[in-house]
């Protein structure tokens, strides 16, 4: 290799260590099918489901606990408040449309309940790319009232 090769190759590495990295800021995807999973990226990338790491609350059919859950309203004129308190700490309050709660029983006032947003084909979802952009993780849907 002569020296003009040498200084090539030495820009290049130079070139490669001092480029922007690739940024992972959060994205908006398009759902194009569930089985199998396939999501569009603007108008050049289509990401196949090895490459998504989904969250589980947007698969269907995923359980979740509900302890000790306190209902106010009972009516169409008076819309349920539903408050679930986690064992880890803190209240988080959702605004449900429509909500069947089986009767808990036992000391532990626990029920198993299936509470899912799943995916569907045209959904939007939020996604975020690893540093290498070979793994995404899908997040959520986006509100379909937002402005996008």
């Amino acid at each position: 290799m002569d020296s003009i090769d040498r200084l090539a190759q030495k820009i290049a590495e130079m070139h490669k260590q001092n480029r922007n990295p690739k940024s992972t800021a959060p994205v908006v995807g398009k759902v194009l099918s569930i089985s199998p999973l396939r999501i569009q990226y603007g108008d050049n990338v289509l990401l196949e489901q090895e490459k998504l790491i989904v969250a589980e609350r947007l698969m269907a059919g995923t359980n979740i606990e509900i302890t000790e859950a306190n209902m106010v309203g009972n009516d169409a004129s008076n819309p349920a408040t539903i408050t679930f308190h986690r064992e880890v700490g803190g209240d988080l309050t959702e605004r449900i449309k429509r909500l069947s709660i089986p009767a808990a029983a036992g000391e532990n006032n626990k029920v198993m309940a299936k509470l899912t947003t799943p995916l569907q084909e045209g959904d939007q979802v939020i996604m975020i790319p690893d540093q290498d952009w070979k793994k995404w993780y899908v997040l959520d849907k986006v509100w379909k009232e937002s402005k996008i």
